[in-house]
């Protein structure tokens, strides 16, 4: 048989299959050709004809794997089939003369074959993983590292096996070998993570769990440690002005999180890990077929920290002693006319003791110990579902529906802080082309979100006194949005699109984005984005390290605060440089300016006893310019190497005069060199990363006009082997080799009650040397 290739599009909802190949069958030769006359006759009048074949993926090494539940269906008429454990389907069909077959699978690129003869053309279908047109994907290890010449937006992809890289115990450790996100301590007693992605807070960053915000308000704080790395299928970073389909919340970026599918995973997965700081955590993950059209899956995770280490030897725990359970329950459903739908219930609890090592009272403050214990609790339930309307190709309907509850109650010496968050988010989004032109896409929708935070605060130190205050807010926002693709040829595209919501407290907002893509030539692009976008500010959570001081807070102007908004512009320019072997190096460009409108100040620099918060008055920008080259030089070994410098400016005022200065404690530059090694069918694994992290400003103690003092520049190196079997993994590596670390973390640690003290001057790691020990083990067959 001949078979030959062409694309057919094919869009639904829930799955990130945009691109797909297809086959095609000749007909008999020609000694076969009477018979092939008989047998078209005969079947205009025959009711129906099985056929019978296979649908398959690809292992890691090229082997076909049969691909069990892939929905095959014929495009002529309403014939649909599931395949079996086998990857076997028959399908039923009538005048099966000519016939056009297509497989689905979800996070697979559909295929698509034409039969002339169901009698000599047993179809084969082999499915590939599909691709996400509107990103930019940079694989990771032992693959090629490719930017995918078809997509709109610049977007660095971690997937599994470079989540992999690293122990990548939680999400907030998932960033290591990437230049794009630096990760830091928001102070030196919580072990709050904190991220930036472009020179700005991780707060200007929207978290999405499969295309739905999650970690916003007071999730946001801690909720960096509370995503185990193992339950994740990638990790998808976006840069700048990005889609207004999930809301306005988007000033920085985008940081998207796929979680492994119940429907495609091992039936058991078993994630264990320790650290010679008495660290432990174990991760499991467990996915079953319950009924024809459903699956379920169960990700649990516990981690156990109880050792209270102090190796600089300032009285205080360099890490708190931590207890966490995470579980999480996923339900795929899938029906053969097309409807998917993913349901998920969430909870978590997690405990954190951190303060002087050697206490033995449970209450801050008292016999002279300084005790933090924090509490975070989280119950989230989330649904999607979409499903195809209409007889044209690609058009459907999604429809989101999320409920988060949180609590988070802390103790900081004599400071607290209590807080729930009640938060409902829904989106329905229509999704259809212009005509049946498929140059012309268009997207609309609506979609509401609900906050209500009840907090308190209160700060019992003697020259502080204050009580317990309420700091409640309430937002209610609808909200409607429309997105159009315009791409008359294959060399541009252009995507453009606005939201209006009317927000209860701030009012209309309006946001407007824009993203294009120019192929210059087949190894040439040019890429450009700018939008708007918003953030209502939680200013305590928001920035936690100053809870861990003795610092009085103005609270009286967190009420006046306005919602923050900025503009943010950039572009990228890929070029992929022919080198030998058919191999290329992948150079990428970029620059990427925000620029606030408003922008919530947290002031600890105008004295050294005091937090004041206002609105900005002045400018506030970030400017980043980053350089990536990712190249395969022989089979086996990549190299990534990158380099970030950030110009991030902000204004403080007194009343009277501002003072535009550089952002404190953000990184003016950052190098990174990323080496992988993997021998023949990846047996052993090496990898090695190293970071040059530039200097930061320490924030003043004694006003604007103070000396301007800089933390050093410093390396970190890290390092890790694993051994692969077909169902173990075992890996043993080591982070931050040299086991340097930030001196004098603390300030004025004997006096913690006292004026003065101080600990969220964080610029490089607490943590010396860490040696880490785990294993991977599947069991079960792999889907």
């Amino acid at each position: 048989m001949i078979w030959q290739r062409f694309n057919k599009k094919n869009s639904c909802f829930l799955s990130r299959n945009l691109g797909n190949s297809t086959r095609l069958t000749n007909g008999a030769k020609n000694a076969h050709f009477l018979f092939f006359l008989i047998t078209l006759f005969f079947a205009q009048v025959i009711c129906a004809t099985n056929i019978v074949g296979h649908v398959y993926s690809l292992d890691e090494s090229g082997q076909k794997l049969p691909l069990a539940g892939a929905i095959v269906y014929c495009a002529n008429n309403k014939a649909i089939a599931k395949s079996d454990l086998k990857g076997k389907f028959v399908l039923t069909v009538e005048n099966a003369i000519d016939l056009t077959l297509i497989a689905t699978f979800t996070g697979y690129r559909p295929d698509t074959i034409l039969v002339n003869n169901p009698q000599d053309d047993l179809p084969e279908f082999i499915l590939k993983q599909g691709k996400n047109l509107q990103r930019v994907t940079i694989t990771a290890i032992n693959q090629n590292s490719i930017l995918s010449k078809s997509s709109i937006l610049k977007t660095e992809t971690i997937n599994k096996t470079g989540l992999v890289k690293l122990a990548c115990c939680n999400l907030a450790e998932s960033f290591e070998n990437s230049a794009t996100v630096t990760v830091g301590f928001a102070d030196a007693i919580s072990g709050a993570r904190q991220v930036q992605l472009l020179g700005l807070s991780g707060i200007y960053t929207q978290l999405q769990s499969e295309n739905i915000p999650t970690l916003r308000g007071l999730a946001s704080t801690y909720g960096w440690s509370h995503i185990p790395g193992s339950w994740l299928e990638s990790i998808q970073i976006s840069k700048g002005a990005s889609s207004v389909v999930n809301g306005y919340e988007s000033v920085a970026g985008q940081i998207n999180l796929e979680y492994k599918k119940p429907n495609n995973t091992e039936p058991l997965f078993i994630n264990l890990y320790a650290n010679q700081f008495g660290g432990y955590e174990g991760n499991v993950t467990a996915s079953k077929q319950v009924a024809p059209n459903l699956w379920t899956g169960l990700l649990v995770s516990g981690m156990l920290d109880k050792n209270a280490h102090d190796y600089n030897g300032d009285g205080f725990r360099d890490m708190p002693k931590t207890e966490l359970v995470n579980v999480y329950n996923r339900w795929f459903y899938l029906n053969p006319n097309g409807v998917q739908s993913r349901t998920g219930i969430k909870f978590l609890y997690e405990n954190r003791e951190g303060g002087h090592h050697n206490q033995h009272t449970s209450s801050g403050g008292s016999g002279g110990h300084y005790i933090t214990d924090i509490e975070n609790k989280d119950f989230t339930v989330e649904n999607k579902t979409g499903f195809p309307i209409g007889d044209k190709e690609g058009q459907s309907i999604g429809i989101v529906h999320s409920f988060t509850h949180y609590e988070q109650n802390s103790t900081f010496g004599e400071k607290t802080f209590n807080g729930t968050q009640n938060s409902y988010y829904s989106n329905v989004i229509f999704s259809s082309t212009i005509g049946d032109n498929a140059a012309n896409k268009y997207t609309v929708g609506g979609g509401l979100v609900y906050d209500n935070f009840k907090t308190q605060y209160q700060d019992l130190l003697p020259f502080n006194l204050i009580p317990l205050t309420a700091l409640n807010r309430t937002e209610f926002v609808p909200g409607v949005f429309g997105e159009y693709t315009f791409s008359p040829h294959e060399k541009f595209t252009l995507i453009v699109g606005g939201r209006a919501d009317h927000n209860s407290k701030y009012g209309w907002l309006f946001t407007p984005r824009a993203n294009a893509k120019y192929n210059i030539s087949n190894n040439l692009i040019l890429r450009g984005s700018v939008g708007k976008g918003y953030r209502a500010p939680n200013v305590i959570s928001d920035n936690i390290g100053i809870m861990a001081s003795s610092r009085k807070l103005y609270l009286e102007g967190i009420a006046d605060l306005d919602i923050e908004s900025a503009w943010n512009a950039g572009g990228n320019i890929t070029y992929y440089i022919p080198i030998w072997d058919k191999r290329k190096i992948t150079l990428s460009l970029d620059y990427f300016h925000t620029e606030f409108q408003n922008q919530a100040i947290v002031d600890i620099e105008r004295n050294s006893n005091s937090v004041y918060f206002y609105n900005l008055r002045g400018r506030s920008f970030a400017d980043v310019f980053q350089v990536d080259l990712s190249v395969t030089p022989f089979t086996g070994f990549d190299i990534f190497a990158a380099f970030r410098y950030n110009d991030t400016k902000l204004t403080y005022s007194d009343g009277t005069e501002q003072y535009l200065v550089e952002k404190p404690l953000t990184s003016r530059y950052r190098g990174l060199v990323n080496l992988s090694y993997a021998t023949k069918f990846k047996k052993w694994v090496f990898d090695f990363t190293t970071q040059l992290n530039g200097p930061s400003r320490i924030p003043w103690l004694n006003g604007y006009n103070s000396e301007v003092k800089e933390s050093p520049a410093f390396p970190i190196f890290f390092a890790q082997v694993t051994k692969n079997t077909k169902r173990i993994d075992v890996y043993l590596g080591a982070e931050n080799i040299l086991g340097y670390t930030q001196k004098s973390p603390i300030i004025n640690p004997t006096s913690p009650f006292d004026q003065g003290f101080e600990s969220s001057f964080i610029w490089g790691p607490i943590l010396g040397r860490k040696l880490y020990i785990g294993a991977r083990i599947r069991i079960g067959k792999i889907k």
